[in-house]
């Protein structure tokens, strides 16, 4: 070869190593520009998602503190709240921000500031009301269930913001990596190049054709290559140019379409990959068209369904990417799509597992609500049976002990179904409270002159030091009362004949009062005290198969303590050294004056005879009831039936009406509607039906008051007397 024609050949080879390198550069230029605005654009992805986590979390500390301040009344807790409301409003007013610019969808973002506004004024007026008109009126319009609708759907709109955010992330996390490869492999393919090219310049001509050869041969293994990948994974992907038409299509692809790798080359994507929208069955846009539309990654909606050759439906998922060539044209789309149908399957077996536990619940709480009624009906005569016996007087003194030890069984039993359907309302979140101001001392005095007969039989010593300088609580005094009654019923259980319990009470700096109560019985490991709080709990085999118990009432008191605002714990320092039981409440000031109780009557009224009505279709508790009212001098007419009931009131002036609600033809509530329409004689509902719902259907259907089966004698006696006086 001639000396010119080398020197051309140097020129030549340099010139091409030259553009090659500058090539390279700038595509490397383009690369990182792509890869930094990726970057960027993740970064404040990750803010947005930052940002609309914040605003939740802020809108449940704000409901935090709105609660603390319902529950304490205290301006502190105000604190969290008003914090809050400024964080949300400076989260939402950026949110709307980038809303603007289009990086969140306008809709949901607008939907979530109005969803946020709402909470905020729905939290800011039961603070008002708390403040202005006390805990009751705040109370209640937190029990309408709009504020927890407000926040469900808060967090429902949240989580598709979040949603969309994540899934812009991973495409963002995709585009990045596949532009750092793409960068990557342009310095390696050009310095591979470059190196060729020095090598064809050492080597001269002979050596060029041999690397030229050896390229191609690469080239030809890099197709051969693709080609056995995509073959190979385990979802169908599909080449097409850009003309939309087929140019690859691997074994999954063919098993999924049903078209034959021979048919489908060449033929137009539309054809072999027919989709349509699950729910309106009209054709859905081929992701393919799309791209090739926008030039960006495109994805199918939510419930496509791929129509195979031969009619199969299959629900699938999918995704469509653009082929770009070195020079960033788009050279033809891969599509890459997998069977759904296990994951459509998964949903719905989820689905029905949700429905059956939601069944399951309502069944549960319905048997538990059965089984509540049918275990207080007999009980009815039994209670009603002893008061009579205990209110006559005619009982020999030898059978009053006897009688008392019956009621105390009663009572008992009574409690235990209390306990059953109290577990149930704290489990459904229905556990209502009646707070008012209290005295700790006098809800203790009570529980303990109540339980005295209990001390009595088994010679106890019950020893009370009541010294809290600030004994007032805002509290549910009969919530508060059931906490003390099952702390003093284990005290009594577990401390052997002869042991002592002390209560005692005192005040802390903080303005809180604490109440121990201390007993010298059996005591507990701490295994036990780990586990004393949980339902049907109990301790070790041999305690439960000696003292007996369903393991409900230290868990029903540490949900009642919560609600209430306090605190339960019981410490002890091991088997045989006696247990103490420590709760503590804030405390409130005095009310301004004492107001002595009310009598049930005024003491200038005498005790009036009635004509009283009794609907009941148990016998027993018909006879019982009835001699029970007669001994208090009323005149009473019984009813077993609807239809007897009705026939009944126009032969007799009545002026109470007493009846049970299930009755042989109809129910109690059926009866009320009736004499509604017509007459407004006072009635009071008796029945072994005793959850929240069923005394709102007693009223709500014309009942005054609502008594649940077994009748407490004194209460009934209560009742009555108000009904009249009022």
């Amino acid at each position: 070869m001639s000396v010119p024609v080398q020197k051309k050949l140097v020129r030549i080879t340099f010139s091409i190593i030259a553009c090659v390198l500058v090539s390279s550069l700038f595509v490397a230029y383009l690369s990182g520009r792509a890869v930094l605005k990726a970057h960027q654009r993740l970064i404040l992805e990750t803010e947005i998602l930052d940002h609309l986590n914040v605003s939740l979390s802020t809108m449940k500390d704000a409901e935090t503190g709105q609660r603390g301040f319902l529950l304490t009344g205290e301006p502190e807790y105000l604190e969290p709240f008003n914090a809050a409301r400024r964080q949300i409003n400076e989260e939402l007013s950026w949110l709307m921000t980038l809303s603007a610019r289009g990086d969140l969808p306008s809709a949901d973002v607008s939907r979530f500031n109005e969803l946020s506004q709402a909470k905020l004024t729905e939290l800011g007026h039961s603070i008002e009301l708390r403040q202005k008109e006390g805990f009751a009126p705040a109370l209640a319009v937190m029990q309408t269930g709009h504020g927890k609708e407000t926040m469900d759907a808060l967090r429902s709109v949240h989580a598709r913001l979040t949603l969309t955010s994540t899934r812009k992330l991973a495409d963002l996390h995709a585009s990045t990596l596949r532009l750092s490869t793409f960068r990557t492999a342009t310095f390696i393919v050009a310095a591979l190049l470059n190196l060729a090219f020095l090598r064809w310049a050492y080597y001269r001509i002979g050596t060029e054709a041999a690397r030229r050869e050896a390229v191609a041969a690469d080239v030809a293994r890099q197709k051969e290559l693709l080609s056995v990948t995509l073959g190979s994974i385990g979802d169908g992907v599909i080449v097409t140019d850009l003309d939309s038409r087929i140019t690859f299509v691997n074994r999954v692809a063919i098993d999924l379409t049903g078209w034959p790798s021979s048919e489908a080359l060449g033929k137009r994507c539309t054809d072999v990959f027919n989709i349509i929208n699950e729910s309106t069955r009209q054709p859905a846009e081929n992701p393919v068209e799309k791209v090739l539309r926008t030039g960006v990654i495109a994805g199918l909606a939510n419930h496509t369904i791929l129509i195979c050759r031969d009619g199969r439906e299959i629900p699938i998922d999918d995704s469509g990417a653009p082929i770009h060539a070195s020079d960033g044209k788009i050279r033809g789309v891969v599509l890459v799509f997998r069977d759904f149908s296990d994951h459509k399957q998964a949903e719905a077996e989820l689905r029905r597992a949700k429905e059956a536990a939601e069944e399951a619940n309502i069944a549960k709480d319905n048997f538990l609500a059965t089984l509540s009624h049918e275990l207080r009906t007999p009980l009815t005569p039994v209670a009603t049976t002893l008061a009579v016996w205990e209110e006559e007087g005619k009982l020999p003194p030898a059978f009053i002990p006897d009688v008392q030890v019956m009621r105390r069984n009663v009572a008992l039993e009574a409690r235990l179904i209390d306990d059953l359907l109290d577990l149930t309302r704290i489990v459904r979140g229905k556990l209502t409270l009646n707070p008012e101001v209290a005295s700790i001392h006098e809800l203790i005095r009570d529980v303990a002159s109540m339980y005295q007969s209990e001390v009595n039989s088994s010679n106890l010593k019950l020893s009370m030091h009541l010294e809290a300088t600030r004994p007032y609580v805002y509290v549910d005094p009969g919530r508060l009362q059931q906490i003390f009654w099952n702390i003093f019923k284990n005290a009594t259980k577990f401390t052997p004949k002869g042991g002592t319990i002390d209560v005692s009470t005192d005040s802390d700096d903080s303005g809180r009062v604490k109440i121990d109560i201390r007993d010298d019985g059996i005591g507990m490991t701490p295994e036990t005290i780990a586990k004393l709080f949980r339902p049907f709990e109990q301790g070790t085999d041999e305690i439960v198969k000696r003292y007996g118990g369903l393991g409900l009432g230290m868990a029903i008191s540490k949900a009642l303590i919560d609600a209430l605002g306090g605190t339960i714990k019981a410490s002890s320092q091991g088997m045989h050294k006696g247990s103490t039981f420590t709760v503590e409440l804030p405390t409130v000031n005095p009310p301004y004056a004492a107001t002595p109780q009310a009598s049930a009557l005024p003491a200038n009224v005498q005790e009036v005879s009635r004509r009283i009505l009794l609907v009941e279709d148990h016998t027993d508790t018909a006879n019982a009831m009835s001699r029970l009212l007669r001994g208090l001098g009323h005149d009473v007419t019984i009813a077993d039936s609807v239809s007897a009931a009705m026939q009944a009131l126009p032969q007799g002036s009545f002026n109470l009406l007493l009846s049970d609600i299930g009755l042989p033809d109809g129910t109690g509530m059926d009866l009320i509607r009736q004499i509604r329409k017509s007459s407004r004689i006072p009635a009071i509902a008796l029945t072994g039906f005793g959850m929240e719902d069923d005394v709102a259907d007693c009223k709500a259907a014309g009942f005054d008051e609502h008594l649940t089966k077994p009748i407490n004698f004194q209460k009934l006696k209560t009742v009555i007397d108000q009904i009249r006086s009022e």
